[in-house]
């Protein structure tokens, strides 16, 4: 059986947490919303025989914004079986002394590695925001990872944020959601001025956001050219990828992009071990 990572999937306990994105008076519009607006747990990632999950990574999702050690506490009393990292909430652009005591809260939390402020649209400003560059640098100092969520077709966005990222050059960063490839859009740019920023990685995962994607094969390749078998994950975005296919249909379809053994332990594997150190 061949080992997976999967360094972005998200569970909810409606009983014990919050996610006003979902469950307030504007829920997405997804498709399949049903499938997604319920308890998800470690139960539920059921792969093909020929795969096994042999760690993860949970990325935040609304469990308790004002206190988001809360959904860190509740993680630990429900993984206990597999190697896992957590990606916190934290907005980014606020205030470095109450990022600070928020942070030193998240230190202490079981799995804390990281976090995770979404930027997309018009909130992408907030990477530039003064306040993020005091807050980055932080994190560098800490050796905690920021996962960053915006359209790499925001060139101006992209051109400044990756110079802040070549500045501070220890701090890991990873682009969420292959930065929202689309077609017909100028995203040529900004991915390849992320690209050049060493300590920057991009997981290949979100295509359910996006309207007018890529093929799965073009984007692909387009991302191993700019960043380089090293640092290009596969992730499975569970279980928002339920808006287009189970959980094991798309690894399935990962395993069916990549015709080289190597290849496909790096993005389903290697890397994801070494980036986020499970």
């Amino acid at each position: 059986m061949t080992p997976i990572i999967d360094p972005h999937l998200h569970f909810f306990d409606l009983a014990q947490g919050q996610y006003q994105w979902l469950r307030g008076s504007t829920p997405p519009p997804w498709p399949n919303l049903e499938k997604i607006i319920r308890d998800h747990s470690l139960i539920d990632l059921q792969l093909d025989s020929e795969f096994y999950l042999a760690g993860l990574v949970h990325i935040e999702a609304g469990f308790n914004n004002t206190r988001p050690d809360a959904e860190l506490y509740w993680l630990a009393e429900h993984i206990k079986t597999l190697p896992y990292q957590a990606i916190a909430y934290l907005d980014i652009a606020q205030d470095p002394t109450a990022f600070s005591m928020q942070l030193n809260l998240l230190k202490n939390a079981p799995g804390f590695i990281g976090i995770r402020d979404i930027t997309e649209g018009h909130e992408a400003q907030k990477l530039l925001h003064p306040n993020t560059a005091i807050n980055l640098s932080r994190l560098a100092e800490l050796n905690i990872i920021f996962e960053a969520q915006f359209e790499l077709e925001q060139t101006d966005v992209t051109k400044q944020f990756s110079a802040l990222c070549a500045q501070l050059n220890t701090l890991q960063v990873i682009i969420n959601h292959s930065g929202f490839l689309r077609q017909n859009t100028n995203w040529q740019a900004g991915l390849h001025q992320m690209a050049t920023c060493s300590n920057v990685a991009i997981k290949y995962s979100g295509q359910e956001h996006v309207t007018k994607p890529l093929s799965n094969t073009a984007q692909l390749a387009f991302l191993l050219d700019a960043f380089g078998p090293e640092r290009v994950m596969f992730a499975s975005n569970y279980p928002v990828c339920l808006i287009r296919a189970d959980y094991a249909k798309v690894w399935r379809q990962y395993y069916q992009l990549v015709d080289d053994t190597k290849l496909w332990e790096r993005l389903s594997f290697t890397n994801a071990k070494r980036i986020y150190r499970l």
